[in-house]
């Protein structure tokens, strides 16, 4: 027999201030300066421009980076963030528009699915937990296929445990989540939830009674309605790409140690423990033992452990991967600290070891300030850029973590707990003006900006290496010289790649020498190799790593800023 949805404390006003309070504040947290930040090299800048080309050249089928094919992914975040530059604009706040609002919408299912499986009390903290777990509220403002690709993992796990439990239609919404999934980011989203599903009946028993109340042969049909359409017509118009696609990107990713981003089996570990700070440091604190059972902390516990096992046998790993196994551990953590508040209701868990987790903060906000002091005479530049931060974000977590311990400490876990979760809250506001500080080291956006503003119809060469968001911000194409990396299959598919792709320092000379109004962004470290064959040039932009250079007669070299912005200006060596 399943279990019905508990229908005890879970009055009205309750459940709707709750939602309010979980989604306001996630709401809050996720698009607060979204837009106040160039988009970073290179993830974001490269999906932002796929959009952006989906709206310049109306092809919706093909993605295409720098004007060239890009079929590493498939198209659903492309096509919704084309959705919003069209709304809003072609502009940072458009491109990671979406990412937000997936983030919203996994917060969203957390907290509904908590209600319905716990109460509202638990779905409350669950909702808190996940929109201030420092992963998953970071990868919420940074524009990639995971967060969309989570929300709909999340949004199909849940659902399957609702049909589980309760029937209805819920089914439904599991396979279109999973359809959608498939859109983003291929097979994983429907090969992890239905593993996830499989497990869990097996382990509650009665597997075949469950897979006949599921309706798999409709349900999959659906999916396939969703997601195949797509799947077919580009393989129509790129004939090879399954090869490169299912070949390369998922069977070479899982399986082919060499083939991209390999990483040690246990990668995940301090991943998850960091990620889903600060509330790790309460999980050891928390009376377990004294919960009761219940099947949706078991298929939580399923669906986390066989998300991490998967991700972790992929020989490919990077951080984001692991963002589908934080909501079902933010539920989790809500029962743990949910039936930690019951039992200290009834006097039954006093709450003062909880004050250890308050603490940690506290020392964790002392570090912080320490390495601010010290951030002058440390050798990475990045702690000097973010300094300010350093010092706001060291204040709040010293300041917060003492109020929290003494909370706990004095047997008065509520006020605690809510001091623990502002805290949290809090310093995702000061990291989010860290990002703002950080932007030089880690975006090239100003320098873009730069060149549209002084060269709108130059002819903008990158050497050696392509940088992501030039095309976006410029709103045109770039010519390559150097390694093509993530460009290798558009420029073996495009007939007009001679023109735009070429190879070493004589194809920088050869363009230098024959094109008009040229503007060549280069790398510092670059320029000496071929200083001396350049010829007489004069710098119009630069940054801590690249410098924009022109022919010193060029219409392009009007004047436009009060000083050279390096020795290097105006010479030639």
């Amino acid at each position: 027999t399943r279990p019905a949805p508990p229908s005890g404390a879970r009055p009205r006003t309750a459940t709707a201030l709750s939602a309010v309070a979980v989604l306001g504040l996630a709401g809050a947290l996720f698009f607060f300066h979204l837009g106040r930040y160039g988009l970073w090299e290179p993830d974001e800048a490269r999906y932002a421009e796929i959009a952006r080309e989906m709206l310049a050249t109306g092809n919706y089928i093909v993605p295409h980076l720098n004007y060239v094919p890009y079929i590493e992914k498939p198209p659903l975040l492309y096509w919704t963030c084309a959705i919003t530059m069209r709304l809003l604009g072609v502009n940072e706040f458009a491109a990671r528009f979406i990412n937000a609002l997936s983030a919203l919408i996994g917060v969203a299912a957390t907290f509904y699915f908590t209600l319905r499986t716990f109460a509202w009390r638990k779905g409350l903290i669950a909702g808190v937990v996940l929109a201030t777990s420092c992963l998953y509220a970071v990868m919420a403002q940074v524009l990639t296929t995971d967060m969309l690709l989570t929300a709909s993992i999340t949004v199909a796990l849940f659902a399957a445990f609702l049909h589980w439990c309760e029937g209805g239609r819920w089914r439904w919404l599991f396979y279109i989540a999973m359809g959608l999934g498939i859109l983003t980011k291929g097979p994983i989203a429907a090969a992890l939830p239905l593993l996830i599903l499989l497990i869990f009946c097996w382990w509650e028993g009665g597997l075949r009674g469950a897979i006949a109340r599921f309706r798999p042969v409709s349900g999959l049909l659906l999916t396939g309605a969703i997601a195949a359409p797509w799947f077919i017509a580009i393989t129509v118009r790129q004939p090879d790409f399954i090869r490169f696609y299912f070949l390369g990107e998922y069977f070479r990713r899982f399986f082919d140690r060499g083939y991209s981003h390999s990483e040690p089996i246990y990668y995940y570990v301090p991943i998850i423990l960091a990620g889903m700070l600060p509330w790790t440091l309460m999980i050891p604190l928390l009376p377990w033992r004294r919960l009761s059972s219940n099947p949706a902390r078991r298929f939580c516990l399923i669906a986390s452990a066989t998300t991490f096992v998967i991700f972790s046998l992929a020989s490919a790993k990077l951080v984001p991967y692991i963002l589908p196994a934080l909501p079902p551990i933010a539920v989790i953590v809500a029962d743990g600290l949910g039936g930690a508040l019951e039992s200290a209701a009834t006097h039954e868990w006093s709450g003062q070891w909880a004050s250890l987790a308050g603490l940690l903060l506290g020392l964790a906000g002392i570090a912080l300030i320490i390495v601010a002091v010290l951030a002058p005479h440390l050798r990475s530049p990045n702690p000097m850029l973010v300094r300010p931060a350093l010092y706001a974000a060291g204040t709040i977590l010293m300041a917060g973590g003492i109020i929290s311990a003494i909370g706990f400490w004095i047997r008065r876990p509520v006020t605690g707990l809510s001091v623990f979760g502002l805290t949290a809250a809090a310093l995702l506001v000061v990291i989010s003006y860290g990002r703002i500080l950080a932007e030089p080291a880690r975006s090239y956006a100003a320098l873009a900006r730069t060149l549209e503003q002084r060269a709108p119809g130059a002819t903008l060469v990158c050497y050696p290496r392509y940088i992501q968001s030039l095309p976006f911000y410029t709103r045109r194409r770039v010519i390559l010289v150097g390694d093509k990396t993530e460009l290798t299959y558009g420029a073996a598919h495009s007939p007009d790649a001679s023109q735009y792709f070429f190879n070493g320092p004589k194809g920088v000379i050869h363009l230098w020498d024959t094109t008009r109004d040229i503007v060549l962004v280069i790398d510092k470290s670059a320029l000496a190799s071929i200083q001396q064959k350049l010829g007489p040039f004069e710098v119009i932009a630069e940054d801590s790593k690249k410098l924009a250079l022109a022919h010193p007669r060029s219409a392009l070299t009007r004047p436009a800023i009060a000083s050279p912005p390096s020795a290097i200006a105006g010479s030639n060596g």
